[in-house]
C-alpha cells in the first residue's frame, strides 16, 4: 500500500508539471474517491466491533460445572447480537492470585453454534506449554484468576 501511494503521489507531482488543470482534477478525484473509501472502511470497522463486543466471555475454575480433573477450566459465553455465531477464537489468560503478571496464557477456538440471546459453557484442560517460560508457580488451576479475550467472532449468514 505505501509504495502505490508514493506512485500515485509521484504521479500527481509530475502531471503538475506537465498539465496543471489536469492534475488539479485528478488530485480532486483522487481525494474525493479516498474519502468515501475511509468512510466506508470506518463504518465495517465500527459494524465488525460492535458485533464483536456483543458476544461476552467468563472464565473461571469450577468443579461443579467441569467435574472432569483434566479440564478444570469453565468458559462461558454469551451471544447477546442479533446473529447466530458460528465460530470464536479467544485467549485463556491465568494470573496468579495476588500478581499482576500473566502466568498461563492459550490461544483456543470453539466451534459451538450459538443461537441470539442463548450461552455456550465449555470445559477446557490447562496446557502445559501455555505456562510462562519462569515455570509453574502452582498446579492447581483454583490458584489463578482466569479471564478470556475474544479476538474474532465468526457470524452466520
Amino acid at each position: 500500500m505505501p509504495w502505490a501511494a508514493a506512485t500515485a503521489i509521484l504521479l500527481v507531482i509530475v502531471l503538475f508539471y506537465l498539465n496543471r488543470r489536469v492534475a488539479a482534477i485528478v488530485l480532486a478525484v483522487a481525494v474525493v474517491v479516498g474519502g468515501i473509501l475511509w468512510v466506508v472502511t470506518e463504518r465495517q470497522t465500527k459494524e465488525r466491533t460492535a458485533r464483536k463486543e456483543a458476544v461476552a466471555a467468563t472464565a473461571a475454575d469450577n468443579m461443579e460445572a467441569c467435574p472432569d480433573p483434566s479440564r478444570p477450566i469453565m468458559v462461558e459465553f454469551q451471544n447477546q447480537s442479533d446473529q447466530t455465531v458460528e465460530r470464536l477464537s479467544f485467549e485463556l489468560a491465568g494470573r496468579l492470585r495476588g500478581h499482576s503478571s500473566i502466568s498461563y496464557r492459550a490461544f483456543l477456538r470453539d466451534d459451538k453454534i450459538i443461537s441470539p440471546g442463548q450461552s455456550s459453557m465449555t470445559c477446557y484442560g490447562v496446557l502445559p506449554h501455555g505456562f510462562s517460560s519462569a515455570g509453574r508457580d502452582s498446579d492447581d488451576p483454583s490458584d489463578y484468576e482466569w479471564s478470556v479475550r475474544i479476538s474474532l467472532v465468526s457470524f452466520s449468514p
